[in-house]
């Protein structure tokens, strides 16, 4: 399912005016709302150099989502987020260059290093790319219409329809999440 198949189908259920535009300005918020709401782990790896510091990861890493960071056998705590100790391996993430540091940096170049972290959405819809499908799991597509329709039904002060579709896609969310969840 696309962009705009879905902008077509949540106007079926609340037939309106708004124009295009605002209705993609809606899909982005509810686009990057799915993954505040829908953690999906993501791994990047890489190889270690012997005494090198820096590694440049994926674009779509951001400090706050990574949960794991292990470069070989051994755990690398956050500087940001946990209380390291003098004696631990730490890290820290810079989300402008995408450059992840580590300390003490790798003592071997035959070790990988992995990073869980939690998928963001990647994409900005525009006019032009309505042929795109949402970032979120292709099963989970089809809430982005009920969710484009409670805010459709809101600028109609319909509020009662607004309530039920929100139900609608915010039930289903809470299901995936639960569904990602780690035990």
């Amino acid at each position: 399912m696309n962009i705009g198949e879905i902008i077509g189908e949540a106007d079926l259920l609340v037939p309106n005016e708004v124009p295009a535009v605002d209705k993609l300005l809606w899909i982005n918020a509810i686009n990057n709302d799915f993954f505040n709401v829908v953690k999906i782990p993501k791994f990047a790896r890489f190889l270690c150099v012997a005494s090198q510091q820096d590694y440049i990861l994926p674009n779509d890493v951001r400090a706050k989502n990574i949960d794991l960071l292990m470069i070989g056998l051994f755990r690398y705590q956050s500087l940001e987020s946990e209380t390291v100790t003098p004696t631990q391996n730490a890290y820290s993430f810079d989300d402008v260059t995408h450059k992840l540091s580590v300390y003490p940096p790798p003592y071997s170049s035959d070790l990988q290093g992995t990073l869980r972290y939690m998928s963001i959405a990647t994409t900005t819809f525009t006019s032009s790319n309505l042929l795109l499908p949402p970032d979120s799991p292709e099963e989970y597509h089809w809430t982005y219409i009920p969710a484009l329709a409670a805010y459709l039904a809101n600028t109609q002060d319909d509020g009662v329809k607004a309530s039920n579709y929100e139900n609608q896609y915010k039930s289903a969310w809470n299901v995936a999440a639960q569904n990602y969840q780690r035990s």
